[in-house]
């Protein structure tokens, strides 16, 4: 009745043609019994054949089942499971049917090499064919619910070929770190035997197609192997730590010990080899050092270089006495240099970048010539503005999160003004333009729903209302205000049966909706809403009657009679 009303919502008004010679046709025969009987009997005949030429062409035209889905649906109303499927139009099925067509034709071209997913493909295909049979059926609120619910199968069918390659491929990483870290057995042997263990139970669970089973299964083993990993990393670290402060101290039975139990663990680390060659003369160089610094407190520069840089020939990786013989020989310019360069890295290292900043330029002011020192303002200057960059992505992060949308998209801007190739500041701006459209065209069509359903245009304010709900963000809960304009919409979506009574002579019609003829007694199934009926009977006045038609509530019989003369 709904496209009924729309398609004749736009026609101008039927003018009913009626014989202006009527009252000069000659006087009809009086009706005696037995005419009345021949028509009688004529007319019953003539009303069987008409209604089976009709129930012919009607199947003929509509298909074998369109009584049958008639009788069904008039034994009482749907009550579907889902109540949005009521509005579900076909250009919705069928853009699910296109959907779930694409993805189940890629996971077509996926490998099937397992009996379980070549299986359920299967059955997927089989589900796909049973849609596409209620879309033919025209059924399409269940092929709409039919083919939403198979793209969940397939999108969780290609969710487990994925974790299917990614616990083949831990598989194999596994068995080659176990045998990496077989260096660290002695450290940590109960991490690489339940790593080893986990590995065969995943692929035990791998072969059975337990994909799942199979990647938690190896994660257990990476997470052992990952265990043995920090037990080994920790064990060198320290070493190289407890070398490096023997080094410090000029032990050199310590150094020496401590590194080489990190080429036990670690064969080749090159601090460790560094170190190990390092103590075999660091106890000269830190006799050199000590009485290099001696004579540098005494302010004796020159033999203070001589004895750093004797250390430093036997230990080219000692920092102290490079950095001594350079600092005795320069005197007070190196020192006045080196305090500015220390304090600018130092700061570097606590991104603290302004005062980088300031003390490696107060280091260029003495030698401009410096690379590293020119590098290193530089990367502080770029550090300072990334820095700047992440914290106005952040906050714009940070608003998205809480859905401020409007914040969100400010926080952007100000963030491509800072950094106007960003990929991430440029996708955000634009996502939270999207989402700010969504929910203003969302405001717009419940208002406009509402504005409908209070001039009880319900079925406009369903259209409105449905609308809007497909454009609704996911995070974004309805009140109670739209929950009860859902309820008074679902409430009002359905027809209801009105009875009319006239004269048998009077053309009723049912303003912008159908036309009713002339009836002594009628019934019509009308969707709730407020409706103008009028009435037309020629020599008569018309009759104009408001009828306000709502689910819930039977209205009155109306009575549709043209009994007053034009004349009056």
């Amino acid at each position: 009745m709904a496209e009924e009303h729309e398609s004749s919502s736009g026609k101008k008004r039927r003018i009913i043609h009626w014989n202006p010679d009527v009252s000069n046709q000659p006087e009809k025969r009086r009706w005696t019994p037995l005419r009345i009987a021949a028509w009688g009997l004529g007319g019953f005949v003539a009303l069987i054949i008409a209604g089976r030429i009709t129930v012919e062409f009607s199947k003929l035209v509509f298909g074998p089942d369109v009584f049958r889905a008639a009788s069904a649906s008039g034994s009482g109303p749907a009550t579907p499971s889902d109540p949005s499927s009521v509005f579900v139009s076909r250009s919705k099925a069928e853009l699910a049917r296109e959907n779930v067509s694409k993805a189940l034709a890629e996971m077509r071209r996926l490998p099937q090499d397992h009996p379980q997913q070549l299986q359920k493909l299967i059955l997927i295909e089989k589900a796909f064919i049973g849609g596409d049979s209620l879309l033919s059926s025209g059924d399409f609120g269940r092929a709409f619910t039919h083919f939403d619910a198979l793209g969940r199968e397939i999108d969780e069918f290609g969710r487990l070929m994925k974790v299917k390659q990614e616990a083949q491929q831990a598989y194999d990483t596994i068995l080659v770190r176990i045998k990496d870290l077989d260096r660290a057995r002695s450290l940590v042997p109960e991490a690489l035997e339940a790593a080893f263990s986990a590995a065969g139970v995943g692929r035990q669970f791998l072969s059975e197609g337990s994909f799942d089973a199979a990647k938690k299964a190896f994660d257990d083993a990476f997470n052992e192997l990952k265990r043995a990993e920090t037990i080994l990393a920790d064990y060198i670290a320290d070493n190289l730590r407890g070398g490096q402060e023997a080094l410090g101290r000029g032990d050199r039975e310590v150094a020496a010990k401590a590194f080489q139990s990190v080429l036990e663990k670690s064969p080749g680390n090159e601090l460790a080899v560094q170190g190990l060659n390092r103590s075999k003369t660091i106890d000269r160089v830190h006799g050199l050092i000590t009485a290099a610094k001696g004579l540098e407190d005494a302010k004796r520069y020159a033999e203070a270089a001589a004895a750093y840089g004797e250390a430093f020939k036997l230990d080219a990786f000692s920092a102290t006495a490079q950095q001594g013989e350079a600092r005795a020989a320069r005197l007070q310019t190196e020192t006045q240099f080196n305090t500015a360069f220390t304090a600018a890295q130092e700061s570097f290292s606590r991104r603290e970048w302004a005062r980088a900043i300031t003390e490696g330029e107060n280091a260029l002011k003495v030698y401009p010539d410096k690379q590293d020192v020119s590098d290193l303002v530089k990367s502080a200057r770029e550090n300072a503005h990334q820095d700047s960059v992440a914290a106005a992505l952040a906050k714009a992060y940070g608003h998205e999160n809480a859905y401020e949308w409007v914040a969100a998209r400010e926080a952007y801007d100000r963030t491509l003004k800072l950094s106007p190739d960003l990929v991430d500041a440029k996708d955000g701006y634009a996502r939270a333009g999207r989402v700010i459209r969504a929910l203003l065209q969302y405001e717009r069509l419940i208002d406009e729903a509402r504005e409908r359903a209070d001039r009880s245009d319900f079925q406009g304010g369903i259209r409105s209302f449905n609308e809007a709900m497909t454009i609704k963000p996911d995070y974004l809960v309805n009140t109670d205000e739209v929950e009860q304009l859902r309820a008074l919409l679902m409430a009002q979506s359905q027809p209801v049966d009105v009875n009319f009574t006239s004269d048998g002579k009077t053309w009723v019609s049912i303003s912008n909706y159908r036309m009713l003829g002339q009836f002594s007694n009628t019934s019509v199934k009308i969707l709730p809403g407020d409706y103008e009926i009028i009435g037309r009977r020629k020599g008569f006045q018309d009759v104009l009657l408001l009828l306000q038609v709502r689910s819930g509530a039977q209205p009155p019989t109306v009575a549709v009679t043209c009994n007053l003369r034009a004349d009056r």
